[in-house]
């Protein structure tokens, strides 16, 4: 009996150890289960920004109760435009009679088990919420009776923790799952937004991430003091923001994690926007605020914004949605706008080049080059002879679509035109 005891104090911490670890390695698959998906059309930006103006939390009011009701492939088209890192990850949903289910893939680096995390979850209705029925571990299932207990021990944690988990739980009234389709009542309450979007800040951006933004966005703030011109080429505050970075790095701090705060400072203050959205009032109390700084790239305003949002944008969330929001941008000034401008991409893809080797293995080698002799032509080519000002009728008369073999000839001349700059070049030192 002594024995058997002994046994099972050991067997059973070895399991709760082991399991982990032999799901985690049946998840990873030679194959992925959710397949990159195609290029993205006219029409489906233009079903992307009818469904963004929908649910707009800006038109809704304090307390105000709304019906969400979403079709299945409107949120693939959503999650296959906005997910995160998209190179690297892919999402989809299936939507059947009270069941839902959600399908993932990671790429993972090179390594001799395989090469995508591969995790599939069933969920099905549960009342007026939902409840996890099913996760799958590459080809290894749980089934819902044994998830059931870590669920209630989560839950039970969470909602005596958690204020926010609490109040979202609360918020959301009712959850209908429907073939192809996915219905949501929950009630608008601001205050809950502005805690959620805090704690995901700090979840996001740990409080070292913040501090290194912050010390950017000063640097841009003192560089903006002493601009007299009323307009200056993007070069005379990328090389003292480079410059400030390669001394943080020597100083034993991450390069990639400083250029990456560099960027996501650069881009918020260019695009207008305030840096508390990153990093909270309370941690720029006292700053001064940057003077507004007519920023160019070519002679032109607007191509310096396309290149710093871009560059931010790919520093937050990778570049396939950087590439993704610079279309969708140019899609949408087609319609109405400025129109399509592939000059306005030339910027925006400049922007995503220049942040994947900034946050790459070359980042020190980028700080040194750019803090000490950068100028326009290492990281922007010319844009002249790319069309400019096309309206949609134009557009699609010239390029029928953005996976047209028209519209791939001009995507290349833009690569062509990009590979020729100093620091995207593979020789790049």
């Amino acid at each position: 009996m002594k024995l058997l005891l002994r046994l099972s104090l050991l067997l059973v911490p070895a399991l709760f150890l082991g399991l982990p670890a032999w799901l985690l390695l049946s998840a990873i698959q030679t194959e992925p289960l959710v397949p990159q998906q195609g290029s993205l059309r006219q029409d489906d930006l233009g079903r992307i920004k009818e469904l963004l103006q929908q649910h707009d939390p800006r038109s809704l009011h304090d307390g105000e109760t709304r019906r969400l009701e979403i079709s299945g492939s409107d949120i693939n088209l959503l999650l296959n435009w906005a997910v995160p890192y998209a190179e690297r990850q892919a999402l989809r949903v299936g939507l059947g009679q009270g069941r839902m289910e959600l399908d993932y893939s990671l790429a993972l680096p090179d390594n001799p088990l395989g090469q995508f995390l591969n995790l599939s979850a069933g969920l099905g209705q549960n009342g007026s919420h939902l409840a996890l029925e099913r996760l799958r571990f590459g080809d290894t299932g749980l089934p819902g009776w044994l998830l059931a207990p870590v669920i209630a021990l989560a839950d039970h944690y969470l909602s005596r923790r958690s204020a926010e988990y609490r109040d979202t739980l609360a918020a959301v009234k009712e959850v209908t799952l429907q073939p192809g389709a996915l219905q949501i009542v929950y009630q608008w309450q601001s205050g809950l937004a502005r805690r959620l979007h805090s704690t995901g800040r700090e979840l996001l951006l740990p409080t070292l991430d913040r501090e290194r933004i912050v010390a950017y966005y000063s640097e841009i703030s003192r560089q903006s003091l002493t601009q007299q011109s009323r307009a200056v080429s993007l070069d005379r505050l990328l090389q003292p923001l480079f410059a400030l970075a390669q001394r943080r790095s020597g100083a034993g701090n991450d390069p990639a994690a400083e250029n990456r705060a560099l960027l996501l400072a650069l881009g918020v203050t260019v695009s207008g926007n305030s840096i508390e959205y990153l990093v909270g009032s309370e941690a720029i109390a006292g700053l001064p605020r940057p003077r507004p700084v007519n920023l160019t790239l070519g002679g032109r305003n607007d191509l310096a914004k396309h290149f710093s949002v871009s560059a931010a944008i790919t520093a937050a969330g990778g570049s396939a949605l950087a590439d993704n929001i610079g279309v969708f941008k140019e899609v949408d000034d087609s319609r109405g706008g400025s129109g399509f401008s592939f000059a306005d991409l030339l910027a925006d893809r400049a922007g995503v080049s220049l942040a994947e080797v900034a946050l790459g293995p070359r980042a020190r080698e980028l700080q040194q080059h750019m803090g000490n002799r950068t100028q326009e032509a290492d990281y922007m080519p010319g844009f002249d002879a790319l069309p400019e000002g096309l309206m949609e009728l134009e557009f699609r008369a010239r390029y029928e679509d953005l996976d047209s073999a028209a519209y791939a000839l001009v995507n290349r001349e833009i690569e062509r035109r990009l590979a020729s700059c100093a620091i995207y070049r593979q020789d790049f030192k």
